[in-house]
């Protein structure tokens, strides 16, 4: 049994256990939201006030009220205006309606955006966009509210009146139902009819909670029609009175998608989201005009989950994203007591002890919200009462009795019993005061006490992320010996422990390793649910110690066999400069706005990079012409090198300079971070009407590119009679027909405009399939027995040849009953060399299909810069002494390189750490309905082009460049090795951080969202490697196919 850190894909099992210790990282940093259990009664009101009796049930009663909340997803609150919204508009010019600056706390519950054609204005526009949110955040602050933490639900926040976490982001799509108390479940205590239509995240949330409802999904978001008229269509019925002339309904919730739609599509700057916020600004006049001709006082609530940056997204903490409109109005007796102009700032969980009132039933469980001040009646008396309601409500979720804003409780309930007792104003103003101090500071305490970090769950997991880190270091130096000191360091040891004795030894280490973490678990005392020792906990914590021992033997023998590391003296100043700067990256991070703008990290690096490579091949190249001329002896006796010079010359230097040039364009493409996002660039130029012939002409010089670089690569596989050739062009054409279907390239030809791009893109994945079962059949050797012989050419002949006659030797495998030997190394070779390739081409004609217009130009620019980058990377290019083993060298440099390129084209692709920047768009190419599975690995593929093409271009290049299939399988260890061992460096450091910062301000703003891209980073990164160890198996199954149809086909 060989060693642990000798096997090939030990890296790949270490970053299986990394992501299972992120998970769990995860699980700790991302609070659970506390449901302390409680629900409301209206017995819980109280009758007394410091001794003095009240009628609490009579007093608290506001009457008889139907209440409409209208959700309109993506409000911001600039498009309230007389301009966009001119009913609504003179609702509050009029003051027959009140408007809030509402703070909604991302991350909300649709989720992030979908960039796409951006209309952005000129710098004068957006100074004044500026100067209008400098002013709200103005206004907001001199209120005195502070500043809300995040939430991720607007349900949740509305109904419950209670702020939900982060980690509630990756429940989003499940959307499990809410535990806790909430304003349906007491409406429906007190047999209050509730009605809904719209979003149906609201059936999710709170199921059997609704008297009548119709659901819509939110999340096919290239729809903005059906998904409002779907809830309009309803309105009619539900807004006419009954025959008393009161509505059917006590509480109607009407969650509207379409204008939240059109920014994803098309952002905040859309011709379309006049007409649509026109649209809904008839459904406020439709519904406040039928509240007047109830005989009930009707209550009309508009208000966004969100806003949307200018590009469309939201899921950040911009001020476009956080502060959003709530407009009220009541159909009668109501004059808005605020000034003209944006109201007072109130929170999103307002709503829901708001909401209660209005339906006469206490406020929910766990609220920890106000009352909306334009509510709160006249009556001091009732007015106080509801404060001291809010106030002793908030005091029985464990408020601690030592704080001032608990003692100024107590100072408001007496001076509330004396206004009670003697009917003092100004008993009655001092109480008005205290409470409202009091249960500010109330809310603020519980929006922050909520939640709690399982500290213990973070302190594992950040050690043995550690462990692991390290291991995959050590298990990486020692791929990077030379064979012969690795056989040594196995072959020389005079003894080796028995496998009985292993496992006593595992065993023991283990135990240790259980007891440490029992013991502390007693030790600490901690609430963590990885001490509660039930069945789940119980196996998650033996994991955490088996890993522990397996990271304690990987490192001791690590440290034992790890011997000659000579090959990395090889290593120059690129490859230092490499290295230090990746190792450097992670650090950076200390630095808010290093991870804001992390992409100016990598754009650096990648400049500084491609200038001293510049800088060193121009050297070099006039170095040896200055020795050439001269006469020097070295380089007359040299005539190879005199080759490689005039390659590099002629070829190679130009290239490099245009590639500058290229990369220099390419990084004005997407605007991306957050402090530079408001700026126009390429993106938007190529977008405007005006300029749609260049957008078009991006779209297909990236098309016809790729399709060259695809067909370049088919001479790595068996293009039997060209058909591999056929099939990458019909591939191209279908990507072409689905851009003319879905209006996004013309042609002369208007039939294709109706094609369905659905079946198209059906077609296109057929094509793939047929691709790669082809190139598997072709070496099982089917197609030549049926007369298919593969296309002659240096690369491709004789690839699936099994019985070449040749020379008996250990390299190649006899069979008894054949009589010529099998080339059975050299034909896997060949089959890994064309899968390789074959995976290659299909990820940049997918990535095609996905990408945005004016971003496909971007898929031949990654595979033309891995190329060209590699080929000025070669150490043995520019060396002029022979004989060197620069393989080690080599495949760091081109490893760490190709990554670079990977995440730098993640960047130039517009994305960055902000949920804001994720693109849903992509996840319904070739969809007509939504299926979650396909959605998520479409986004996925999206956001993750660059590295995914990178990567593939690295193996593809390992492939191509070795000689046998030992130096492919070590090649590939190394490799993988490497890149395994730096996304478990990036997650560790990167975890520690967080940690550190844990409590900063901007903790779910900045730290949050790129421990979510880590995750996701590390996903994909542990499917990258996977594959390649799915391409090894394929290869020697394939192998094993190929022997017995072979072996049948001679009897």
């Amino acid at each position: 049994m060989l060693p642990w850190i000798q096997h090939r894909w030990t890296g790949l099992c270490l970053l299986v256990a990394a992501l299972a210790t992120l998970m769990l990282f995860l699980y700790g940093f991302f609070p659970l939201k506390y449901h302390s259990g409680r629900m409301s009664h209206m017995d819980d009101l109280p009758n007394f006030i410091e001794g003095v009796s009240i009628d609490g049930q009579q007093v608290y009663s506001s009457g008889e009220n139907s209440v409409v909340l209208m959700v309109i997803d993506g409000l911001r609150y600039d498009f309230v205006t007389e301009e966009y919204m001119p009913y609504t508009g003179q609702l509050l010019k009029n003051k027959s309606a009140c408007i809030y600056v509402s703070v909604a706390e991302p991350p909300t519950v649709t989720m992030p955006r979908i960039k796409s054609p951006e209309r952005k204005k000129e710098k004068a526009q957006w100074r004044r966009t500026i100067n209008f949110w400098r002013d709200i955040f103005a206004s907001k602050h001199s209120v005195g509210r502070p500043p809300a933490r995040w939430s991720n639900d607007i349900c949740k926040a509305m109904m419950t009146g209670s702020v939900s976490t982060f980690a509630d982001v990756a429940l989003n799509f499940g959307a499990p139902a809410v535990r806790g108390d909430s304003v349906l479940r007491v409406a429906n205590a007190r047999g209050r009819r509730t009605v809904m239509y719209g979003d149906d995240t609201w059936l999710r949330l709170f199921p059997g909670l609704w008297s009548e409802y119709d659901g819509t999904t939110s999340f096919y978001v290239t729809d903005y029609t059906e998904v409002d008229n779907n809830v309009t269509r309803h309105l009619d019925k539900v807004l006419t009175p009954g025959e008393n002339k009161k509505p059917t309904f006590d509480f109607l919730v009407l969650h509207y998608l379409g204008l939240d739609h059109i920014g994803h599509l098309e952002g905040a700057r859309s011709p379309k989201i006049k007409p649509k916020l026109r649209e809904m600004d008839e459904i406020v006049k439709k519904i406040f005009t039928a509240m007047q001709t109830w005989d009930r006082t009707g209550v009309l609530i508009v208000c966004g989950d969100h806003g949307m940056r200018d590009a469309g997204g939201h899921g950040g903490a911009t001020p476009s994203e956080v502060l959003v409109p709530l407009v009220l109005a009541r159909s009668s007796d109501f004059e808005c007591p605020h000034p003209l102009g944006p109201g007072p700032t109130v929170a999103q969980v307002d709503v829901a002890p708001s909401v209660a009132w209005l339906l006469g039933a206490p406020p929910p469980g766990d609220s920890g919200g106000r009352l909306l001040p334009a509510l709160l009646p006249q009556d001091p008396r009732q007015h106080l009462y509801l404060l001291h309601v809010l106030s002793s409500h908030a005091v029985k979720q464990d408020i601690p009795t030592n704080t001032e804003f608990y003692k100024q409780f107590q100072r408001a309930e007496q001076q509330f019993a004396h206004y009670l007792a003697t009917g003092q104003q100004s008993a009655a103003k001092i109480a008005k005061e205290f409470y409202e101090e009091s249960l500010a500071k109330m809310s603020e305490y519980l929006t922050q006490t909520k939640t709690e970090f399982d500290l213990f769950a973070i302190g594992v997991a950040i050690v043995l992320l550690y462990a692991i880190a390290i291991s995959l270091l050590l298990v990486t130096l020692y791929s990077l010996q030379p064979d012969t000191r690795r056989k040594t360091s196995i072959t020389s040891r005079s003894h080796q422990r028995s496998s009985i004795g292993s496992m006593i030894a595992f065993l023991v280490i283990f135990c240790i390793c259980s007891a440490i973490l029992i013991t502390s678990c007693f030790i600490t005392e901690t609430k963590s649910q990885l001490c509660n020792f039930e069945s789940f906990w119980v196996l998650g914590l033996f994991a955490a110690s088996s890993m522990f021992t397996i990271t304690y033997f990987l490192i001791k023998t690590g440290i034992e066999r790890i011997k000659d590391l000579s090959l990395l003296n090889e290593l120059n100043a690129i490859d230092m400069l490499l290295i230090g700067a990746t190792l450097f990256h992670c650090w950076s991070f200390f630095g808010t706005s290093f991870i804001e703008e992390e992409h100016m990290t990598w754009y650096f690096f990648w400049n500084t990079l491609m200038f001293f490579v510049l800088v060193r091949t121009v050297v070099i190249l006039l170095m040896y012409l200055s020795k050439k001329l001269t006469g020097a002896t070295e380089v007359q006796e040299k005539p190879e090198l005199q080759q490689r010079m005039s390659a590099v010359g002629v070829g190679i230097l130009p290239k490099w300079v245009l590639l500058i040039a290229l990369h220099r364009y390419l990084r004005t493409m997407n605007q991306t971070g957050d402090r530079w996002l408001f700026l126009p660039d390429t993106a938007d130029w190529l977008n405007a009407p005006e300029n749609v012939f260049y957008l078009q002409a991006h779209l297909v010089v990236g098309t016809i590119g790729t399709l060259v670089i695809c067909l370049r690569n088919l001479r790595f596989l068996n293009n039997v009679k060209h058909i591999q050739s056929m099939l990458t062009i019909a591939a191209v054409v279908c990507v072409l027909c689905y851009r003319i279907a879905s209006n996004t390239l013309e042609t002369p030809i208007d039939d294709i405009k109706t094609w369905d791009p659905v079946k198209i893109v059906d077609v296109f994945w057929a094509i793939l399939i047929a691709q790669f079962l082809l190139e598997i059949v072709s070496y099982i050797g089917i197609l030549k027995s049926c007369g298919l012989q593969p296309t002659r050419n240096n690369q491709s002949a004789n690839k699936f040849e099994y019985s070449k006659p040749k020379a008996k030797s250990e390299d190649y495998f006899y069979d008894n009953l054949m009589e010529e030997p099998w080339n059975v190394e050299e034909v896997k070779l060949n089959l890994v060399r064309g899968l390789s390739h074959l995976m290659l081409n299909d990820l940049m004609l997918i990535v095609c299909l996905l990408m945005r217009p004016h971003n496909v130009v971007m898929v031949p620019s990654v595979f033309v810069t891995c190329v060209l980058t590699s080929q000025c990377m070669d150490h043995k290019l520019l060396d002029s002494k022979s004989g060197k083993k620069t393989e080690v060298a080599d495949i760091l440099s081109r490893t760490l390189v190709h990554m670079w390129i990977g995440i730098l084209f993640f960047f130039y692709q517009g994305n960055s750490n902000s949920l804001s920047s994720v693109d849903l768009g992509s996840g319904y190419v070739g969809l007509r309905e939504y299926c979650p599975v396909r959605v998520a690995l479409r986004m996925g593929l999206h956001a993750y082009a660059g590295p995914a093409i990178a990567g593939a271009a690295l193996f593809a290049t390992i492939a191509r460049h070795s000689e046998t299939w030992d130096t492919y399988l070590q090649a590939i260890w190394r490799s993988t090795n490497i890149l395994a061992a730096h996304r478990v460096y990036c997650v560790v450091v990167y975890c520690v951080i967080a940690t550190i910062f844990r409590d900063h301000l901007f903790v779910w703003s900045v730290f949050s969202p790129k421990l979510l891209y880590d995750f996701v980073a590390t996903i994909f990164s542990l499917q990258a490697l996977a594959t390649i160890a799915q391409l090894q198996f394929l290869a020697h199954t394939t192998n094993y196919l190929a022997r017995i149809f072979t072996y049948k086909s001679r009897l």
